[in-house]
């Protein structure tokens, strides 16, 4: 069997014969140009290999590497290498990857003029990507010299972005300062791109702190841009967790006049979550003051109740507090609510003793427990009730149980309350 189909990015190898090997490399016709005694050179291809590799010769015969004695003719392939060159191929081809040289005749420098191309298409992406890490200083040189004269359109490219990427990984200090110079000016439309952002997030990552703040300074008067786009707020993110808050404070003001909207925002809850977790908290008063008091709104939002547990998980100990109390007196509606009743769970898990006790009693006391035991969201919040209190309320609140098992077992989302009840007792035998 010659052809064997490409399942995702993976190549299937079976034990296929040299001939049938090299019959299939003249079908697709998938190129990188090497001259066939600088093949021969190469070892064998690995199980996984990088890029696709099909030997040439200047006569129109072909030699098997295994058996040299036997030839086949083949007609003299026309290339054009121009684009994406391996993209409209049918299927990968078997492929080995060849060893680093130490030598000016190496694999990677004999590409010289064809590193753009290479970037763009996916197996040739692969190869540079792998090759880069372990690349010699001329061959690094070799390779940035060329992206650096395509670095935009390679940076929103497809399969081009990530050799940039790995650029910032493995490059030197002035390769990265070089590329990142580049980028200047363009930064605000580049994180607007969907393989933009992530250069960028690596840049951010691994410039010097000037490019960084250089790179920051141009959202002013762009956050709200940034921040409502599904890539541009990765970036800004990133610019808040590196960067010290005398760099990003701009970004701050641009949200906090508007706090409990970013809040309930599909990008916008992750910025202010970021700003939460990152920012000082004495400069933060205005954003936890107004999320605070807007609590239960938020916590009814698909993302807004995100940023509350946002703040329970990684707020001060004041302001856990402040949105806990919140809540009290309006448990049972929260808690048959499909977002809030997250945040419900959430007061159960980082909430004290005192709060937890509180929470236990609003809700088990009332005359709406058994409703909120057979809800499909308040039984969460009556399991969590159960796991998270101890000793005396926790006994206090399994016998809440067992008095409404005859009603509830026959409710489906009410059963899941008993086999927690089940698990407590297998686990905390009296």
């Amino acid at each position: 069997m010659l052809e064997k189909k490409l399942i995702g990015n993976i190549l299937n190898e079976g034990d296929d014969s040299d001939e049938e090997m090299l019959t299939r490399y003249v079908k697709t016709k998938r190129c990188v140009l090497f001259n066939y005694d600088e093949l021969n050179k190469l070892p064998g291809r690995p199980i996984s290999a990088p890029v696709d590799f099909v030997p040439f010769s200047a006569g129109n015969t072909v030699k098997s590497p295994k058996e040299s004695h036997e030839e086949t003719k083949i007609p003299p392939p026309e290339i054009k290498v121009q684009g994406n060159f391996n993209t409209s191929a049918p299927e990968f081809v078997p492929s080995f990857k060849p060893p680093i040289f130490e030598s000016k005749n190496s694999a990677v420098l004999s590409l010289r003029g064809r590193i753009s191309e290479l970037a763009r298409d996916q197996s040739g992406s692969r190869f540079l990507q792998q090759q880069y890490e372990v690349a010699t200083p001329d061959e690094k040189q070799m390779i940035f010299e060329e992206i650096l004269t395509n670095c935009l359109p390679l940076i929103v490219d497809v399969f081009g972005n990530y050799v940039v990427q790995k650029l910032f990984d493995y490059g030197t200090k002035e390769h990265k300062r070089a590329v990142a110079l580049q980028m200047l000016g363009k930064i605000v439309d580049l994180s607007l791109h969907t393989y933009g952002c992530r250069v960028l997030q690596k840049v951010l990552e691994t410039v010097e702190f000037d490019q960084k703040r250089m790179i920051c300074q141009e959202f002013y008067g762009n956050v709200e841009k940034a921040v409502e786009d599904q890539n541009g707020n990765h970036v800004v993110q990133k610019c808040l967790e590196i960067l010290p808050y005398n760099c990003t404070s701009f970004i701050v003001d641009s949200v906090k006049y508007n706090t409990v909207y970013w809040a309930k925002h599909q990008y916008g809850c992750r910025v202010i979550q970021k700003i939460i977790e990152f920012c000082p908290r004495d400069q933060m008063n205005l954003v936890f003051d107004e999320i605070i008091q807007n609590s239960i709104e938020i916590s009814k939002e698909n993302y807004g109740n995100y940023v509350i547990q946002h703040i329970l998980d990684k707020g001060h100990p004041q302001d856990r507090e402040r949105i806990v109390n919140s809540y009290k007196g309006r448990l049972i509606e929260l808690s048959r609510h499909k977002f809030a009743s997250n945040v419900i769970e959430k007061c159960f898990v980082v909430g004290s003793p005192s709060q937890i006790n509180d929470f236990s009693i609003e809700i088990f006391e009332s005359p709406q427990v058994v409703d909120l035991m057979t809800d499909k969201f308040g039984n969460f919040v009556i399991q969590k009730a159960l796991e998270k209190s101890t000793g005396k309320l926790q006994s206090f609140l399994i016998n809440k149980v067992n008095e409404k098992a005859h009603i509830i077992r026959n409710y489906n989302f009410g059963k899941h309350v008993l086999n927690c009840l089940e698990k407590l007792r297998k686990y905390n035998p009296r």
